[in-house]
């Protein structure tokens, strides 16, 4: 009889203890969104401007810097960043801190969120990356975000 390898159970202990860490994170890439959620919160900022950018998703805005301006949480006006002239679209287009986390928990949920990257100072989610329908994936991006007290 062969003695047998002594790195064997090792790597059995290793790969079981992987196996069991994966479980723990719950929503894959997006495990970590409430925690960041909290973090946002402890901020405790209503109001803001910050500039978002749809990359992807056949719409007619993608590809163009949008300035979202929110105020008591609510999106008061969105400016085309090139141009300056507001934006016909409605204002419930354009989201909130606390809707990019919706949307980024409702990705995770569903298997389509394949990145996200938060903001080192405020913990918003900067960086978006989802899959959607064939040809239609895209990224969300958040950024240059400004208190207004």
């Amino acid at each position: 009889m062969r003695p047998r390898p002594r790195l064997a159970p090792l790597a059995a202990t290793l790969l079981l203890s992987t196996l069991l860490a994966a479980c723990h994170e719950p929503t894959g890439v997006g495990g970590d969104i409430s925690r960041h959620r909290a973090r946002w919160a402890a901020h405790v900022i209503a109001s803001y401007d910050y500039d978002y950018e749809l990359d992807g998703f056949f719409i007619d805005f993608a590809g163009r810097p949008v300035r979202v301006e929110v105020r008591d949480g609510a999106v008061r006006s969105a400016t085309d960043v090139a141009t300056g002239q507001p934006m016909p679209q409605a204002l419930t287009t354009w989201p909130t801190v606390e809707q990019l986390f919706d949307t980024a928990e409702r990705a995770a949920a569903a298997g389509s969120l394949r990145a996200v990257r938060y903001d080192p100072t405020y913990d918003y989610p900067t960086s978006l990356e989802l899959d959607g329908p064939p040809d239609a994936s895209g990224s969300v991006t958040a950024s240059g975000l400004v208190p207004v007290r």
